[in-house]
């Protein structure tokens, strides 16, 4: 019979049960998607068996270091097992009568497969690496590159000429770890020949290099820290010369949300993390504040009911379980119409995030139970105060009309100012965030970054000018510069003491035609011209203490003359500030790294088809891939654009929220007021008057929303874009414009209401109850 009155009741009142589940399940759906995100980047490494003995060797520049620094820590520190030396490159695959493909190669030691915990589909772990040129396959690019075959004991060339033989096949090793998903795994020791340099990997000069070890077991090898420390300042000369002064061992399960990034890894934002969580409790909390708002506006409705109930004998705790129940039951309508919607919001949240969950492997026992708790508490922390609230009214005074004539003194308006006040903060976050990702897109890095295409070079250095030739034949391609690193990729860097001081440079080294596809600007400083010349940043020229046109640079015992100074233009993302810049004259013999392209075609796919067709003829159909300047400029702030969707989804989120509660409360206030209307229409108020009577108790709220939530935004919004070295700034208008959109919000939400009931004939209105 409870039953059956409940669902009667919700057939009735169809806007009030419509705007109920349909406000739980829209708020349920982020909560599970969000939940599910959230438990799956926590979950990161922690399927790898040794995870509470594996460190990354760390310091506060970074998680580098140089090839020779393993054996030294391990030579010294009893309690370490194993060790394995990481570093991932671009490369190429060859094999006989196949296509050559270029491969992400993920250079490691023959311990790798021992110390991490990866599926070998084919080969054994402890000899998948034994050899110096033995290779391990990804499952995807074995099956990319041969087919159903299987490649085990099959030749293949890395780079067009290094012979390796594959000793397996694994798993894709970015799902259980944190690593960076690669397409081929190679015995570390191989790189000395790749590079053709053998001293790549006895040299202390090259810190480039992931560094983890495997502790034995029952050891604190964090502790030993600090011996590290001293051993690393008499061998090390980063140490030496005090350029880094600080050395960990970084747990495995902290290597996701370091804020120190590995050149082979792939990380995450605790911050971000920890912003999502609390938009899940945010949610859930508006959620639930919006859902007693919408019950007590029915309080007026239920309260009869209960009172009746009350006089035919039921105590006031089975009144309270009944209440309650039936909020059990619309949370768990809501939470399975919230299901269903997370999995059609799924691929969307999956591009959003750039994430990959699947919500099919999420259900499990385990799962609906968590699921059943999870409604039961919310569906109860939902009812009991609306509850506990109705069944505290005597029934006499509730049949009387008692409670409409006392409620207005006891429900206020905190709910809707709590939920104004998120709500005018995300307006602003939006914003803010919004204006600092579209600064960051458009903001001129002071250099030519448009229709500049860029190749990885394949070709060897007496090829260059022939190259150059043909492409420059194409109608659409302007110009064509071989360099050794880009305003995209920073080159090289070049540390070194000077002045007793060290100093850190980026080095590019191109040729001539650099400058005029760049646009870059250069003020000569009156020396003759000498092919040992360089040119060096405003920055660098100031942070030196050199003179305004320096003539010459001593670089520890070496003097370059200077032939020009480059006006500042960012050589990395907008995060950083412009460091010191050197650039030197590429030479005939040298050998190119990348080949920068400049066309002046809107018919980009015509203009690169014709580039691919000259490209092959000089690389034996080496695969043609290339990337627009501006386009990996983008790329850089891509976290930023989701920060800013993300936030704009919840602002938006929140705004249907706080409108579904702002309804209902202004509908509770306006039965509390019915009579009240038409004794002020009979006595002449018109419905305007009316109206600004109803909206002003809102207008406060709003209003005191907006004093609270505005120094909020600031300092979240303040310590936000600290991590930007260039940034917008926080103008009065941004905060003047939340507030007017969420009193906008408020108002049209209300006066809707009240218009409707100040318009209803005054003789009715005095009839109410």
């Amino acid at each position: 019979m409870n039953l059956k009155t409940f669902i009667k009741h919700l057939l009735k009142n169809k806007l009030y049960t419509t705007v109920t589940v349909l406000g739980f399940a829209i708020s349920l759906t982020f909560v599970i998607l969000l939940s599910v995100y959230i438990k799956n980047e926590l979950a990161v490494n922690s399927l790898q068996i040794n995870k509470d003995r594996i460190f990354r060797l760390v310091n506060e520049g970074g998680s580098t270091f140089p090839a020779p620094t393993a054996d030294l820590v391990q030579n010294v520190i009893p309690e370490i097992e194993s060790y394995t030396r990481t570093y991932s490159i671009n490369g190429l695959i060859s094999s006989s009568g196949k296509e050559t493909m270029k491969a992400q190669f993920l250079l490691a030691d023959s311990t790798f497969f021992n110390m991490f915990t990866f599926n070998l589909i084919e080969g054994k772990k402890e000899t998948a690496l034994k050899t110096k040129n033995s290779v391990v396959l990804s499952q995807k690019f074995a099956n990319k590159l041969f087919g159903d075959e299987s490649p085990v004991g099959k030749e293949i060339l890395l780079n067009m000429e290094t012979p390796c033989i594959v000793a397996g096949i694994v798993e894709d090793i970015s799902k259980v770890s944190n690593f960076s998903e690669c397409d081929v795994i190679i015995n570390f020791r191989i790189l000395a020949d790749l590079w053709s340099f053998d001293e790549i990997l006895t040299s202390d000069n090259y810190c480039n290099f992931g560094l983890y070890f495997l502790a034995k077991p029952n050891t604190n090898l964090s502790a030993k820290s600090p011996q590290v420390l001293e051993l690393f300042k008499k061998n090390l000369w980063l140490y030496q010369n005090e350029r880094v002064k600080t050395v960990a061992f970084e747990p495995l399960l902290e290597n996701y949300f370091s804020t120190l990034e590995g050149r082979d890894t792939v990380q995450n934002s605790k911050t971000l993390v920890t912003v999502l969580f609390a938009i899940v409790i945010l949610i859930l909390v508006l959620a639930i504040i919006n859902y007693m708002n919408l019950t007590i506006a029915q309080a007026g409705i239920r309260a009869k009911e209960i009172a009746i109930k009350k006089l035919l004998g039921s105590s006031r705790q089975k009144l309270i379980i009944l209440l309650v129940s039936e909020s059990m039951l619309l949370c768990l309508i809501s939470f399975i119409i919230a299901v269903f919607l997370s999995f059609l919001a799924e691929q969307v949240f999956n591009n959003l995030l750039k994430t990959e969950l699947n919500l099919n492997n999420e259900i499990n026992n385990l799962t609906f139970v968590i699921s059943f708790v999870f409604v039961v508490f919310i569906g109860f922390i939902s009812g009991i105060i609306p509850a506990v609230i109705i069944t505290r009214l005597k029934a006499v005074e509730v049949i009387k009309g008692g409670f409409r004539r006392k409620s207005k003194t006891i429900y206020s308006n905190i709910l809707i100012g709590f939920q104004y006040t998120v709500v005018i903060t995300l307006i602003i976050s939006t914003i803010v965030i919004s204006k600092q990702s579209t600064f960051l897109i458009k903001h001129n890095p002071g250099f030519n970054s448009q229709n500049i295409i860029t190749l990885d070079n394949v070709i060897r250095p007496n090829q260059k000018e022939a190259l150059r030739n043909e492409f420059l034949k194409i109608p659409c391609i302007t110009n064509v510069s071989y360099v050794q690193g880009t305003p995209i990729d920073g080159g090289n860097n070049n540390s070194f003491m000077y002045n007793d001081k060290p100093v850190s440079f980026q080095v590019l080294v191109v040729d001539s035609a650099f400058f005029d596809m760049l646009k870059i600007k250069i003020t000569p400083t009156g020396v003759a011209y000498s092919k040992e010349g360089i040119m060096l940043n405003r920055t660098a020229v100031i942070g030196l203490g050199l003179d305004s046109l320096p003539k010459s640079f001593d670089i520890e015992g070496t003097i370059l003359p200077v032939l020009g100074v480059l006006d500042d233009f960012n050589f990395e993302s907008l995060h950083e500030k412009i460091g010191m810049l050197m650039i030197k004259q590429m030479k005939p013999e040298d050998d190119q790294w990348s080949i920068l392209v400049q066309i002046n075609s809107n018919d980009v796919v015509s203009t690169t088809n014709k580039m691919k067709e000259v490209y092959s003829k000089f690389t034996n159909g080496i695969p043609f891939d290339f990337e627009f300047f501006d386009e990996t400029i983008q790329s850089w702030y891509e976290k930023e654009k989701r920060t800013s969707i993300i936030v704009s989804y919840f602002a938006i989120l929140a705004i249907i929220i706080s409108v579904m509660g702002i309804f209902a409360l202004s509908l509770f206030y306006n039965q509390q007021r019915t009579k009240e209307i038409g004794i002020r229409r009979v006595n002449g108020a018109s419905v305007l008057e009316i109206i600004k009577m109803l909206n002003k108790d809102f207008i406060k709220w709003v209003a005191i929303a907006f004093i609270i939530a505005s120094p909020v935004a600031y300092y979240a919004m303040n310590k936000w874009l600290e991590n930007f070295a260039y940034k917008i700034t926080l103008s009065w208008w941004i905060f003047a414009l939340a507030g007017i959109i969420a009193l906008a919000v408020a108002l049209l939400t209300v006066s809707w209401q009240t218009y409707k009931t100040a318009g209803k004939n005054p003789v009715k209105s005095l009839r109410y109850e």
